[in-house]
């Protein structure tokens, strides 16, 4: 069997010269190889990278969507498009119940890469469309940190130096926290907790536009035990929904629980 490398090369598709893709799909992939698998891809332009997965996955059924309708000849009926938007859930709902009723195992968003859609369609997806152990794939996360792009935002480089006078003055706002004074009054402790935030926000230098701020929810969601902890936390204690989170340059891979 071919590797992806020479798979993406006899066609017309963007992976092809994105080879740090191609080595991530490689080490999350391999083993599927001879699975029936069911995937399904968000943005798929003029319909390359769904040959490269009908002959990456010999026995996959290989599912794409797009704004734009797109017709392809595939002898083998392997191949199934649709049009329509990536945030129309309804859509997604129908997609899935003609392909995937028990779900797919891998879906990868190389669509608007636009942070609200992006988010729309990955939780509608991952929550009611993708099997436990699936693998969920969100390319060209960096987009959001183009000025140029419609929700991206330029970079702005902060301080990385130790602050010492705020960091002095965190310390001193965490102790005033664990006095028994200030758990006597709720007031003192909402007000001492709304100013640390402000203190130590101001430590770091934090980009959080486009698809840059949507990958930061996902990384909240990673930290869903921690959110929760019963001593520390808030809300209904609870594990992550995320197996595994990898973040890579402008690719990220999730594995449900």
């Amino acid at each position: 069997m071919h590797d992806l490398a020479h798979i993406a090369g006899k066609y017309d598709t963007d992976k092809a010269v994105h080879t740090s893709y191609l080595r991530n799909y490689e080490n999350y992939f391999d083993g599927l190889r001879a699975d029936a698998v069911r995937l399904l891809e968000l943005g798929i332009k003029e319909g390359g990278s769904l040959y490269l997965w009908r002959d990456y996955f010999e026995r996959g059924l290989v599912i794409g969507l797009d704004v734009e309708a797109v017709r392809l000849d595939d002898p083998t009926g392997r191949i199934r498009t649709y049009q329509g938007m990536q945030q129309d859930t309804q859509l997604l709902d129908r997609i899935a119940r003609e392909n995937a009723p028990d779900g797919f195992d891998i879906i990868i968003d190389d669509c608007a890469h636009i942070g609200v859609l992006a988010r729309a369609s990955f939780w509608h997806l991952f929550e009611r469309h993708l099997k436990p152990g699936g693998v969920y794939v969100i390319e060209d996360w960096g987009t959001g940190y183009w000025d140029s792009w419609l929700d991206g935002v330029t970079y702005r480089r902060g301080r990385k130096e130790l602050n010492p006078a705020l960091y002095r003055l965190t310390r001193i706002i965490a102790r005033a926290q664990q006095h028994t004074f200030v758990g006597r009054l709720p007031l003192a402790g909402w007000l001492l907790s709304r100013v640390k935030a402000l203190v130590v926000g101001a430590q770091y230098c934090s980009h959080n536009y486009g698809m840059v701020g949507f990958v930061k929810e996902l990384i909240d969601e990673l930290g869903a035990a921690d959110i929760t902890h019963p001593q520390r936390g808030v809300g209904a204690p609870r594990t992550s929904k995320f197996r595994e989170l990898r973040i890579s340059p402008s690719h990220l891979f999730i594995i449900k629980s």
